[in-house]
């Protein structure tokens, strides 16, 4: 949902590097995903 508490939100999340981990996972989980999907 763009615009709904998203400054708020960056704010919070640079001050949490575990959160940033999380997304970067699955930013590459999704990658995968593609992957497997491209080749099965």
């Amino acid at each position: 949902m763009p615009g709904w508490g998203e400054r708020r939100l960056g704010e919070e999340y640079e001050y949490r590097p575990e959160v940033t981990e999380a997304w970067v996972y699955v930013g590459r989980l999704r990658l995968w995903v593609k992957r497997l999907a491209r080749a099965a």
